[in-house]
């Protein structure tokens, strides 16, 4: 297996990101208690860069917005985990100036897709002190990133499929026969 597969295992992210360096960085002090952070530096892949963050539709540059960002990922057992790149804005022609899109995170999301779906996953199947001293995170935080997990699943999720197969079984008149 080669190194940047493993990295992207690891960190949670596809193709469509360039991964450019990692570093560990241990904090020492009293409050640290050897504390520990991966730092992923990345980028998105030339074929995905340049979109805008709400429609993903190709738009032009438009500044370098606050510089570099991060975003959290999944923990590594006690060391936590973060993606750092670049966070330019394009000019979309529907949205104006806008945060560029990165393939391995939501927009407005200050975590990693791996990290939400997490997340939202264990909002459903855990209680909530569960998930919030396991990811630690705040629950104002899990709700967040449990309204932008079912933003993203409502897009491709048909509610009322289901109801028009059932409608479509059932007789016009809804008349039942008698014997």
């Amino acid at each position: 297996m080669r190194n940047v597969r493993l990295w992207r295992g690891l960190l949670g992210v596809d193709k469509r990101t360039v991964i450019e360096a990692v570093e560990f960085e241990e904090f020492e002090g009293q409050d640290a208690e050897g504390a520990a952070l991966v730092v992923a530096r990345v980028r998105p892949r030339s074929g995905v860069s340049r979109r805008c963050g709400r429609c993903g539709r190709r738009a032009s540059w438009y500044d370098r917005g606050e510089g570099r960002r991060r975003w959290r990922g999944l923990d590594w057992g006690t060391v936590q985990v973060v993606l750092e790149a670049e966070a330019p804005r394009v000019n979309c022609p529907t949205h104006g100036p806008t945060v560029a899109a990165v393939p391995w995170a939501r927009h407005h999301a200050g975590h990693t897709l791996a990290f939400d779906d997490t997340v939202a996953w264990l909002a459903v199947a855990c209680s909530k002190t569960a998930v919030c001293e396991l990811m630690r995170v705040a629950w104002r935080t899990v709700g967040a990133i449990v309204a932008r997990v079912w933003a993203d699943t409502e897009k491709t999720f048909d509610r009322f499929a289901v109801c028009a197969a059932s409608a479509s079984t059932r007789s016009p008149t809804n008349a039942t026969t008698s014997t």
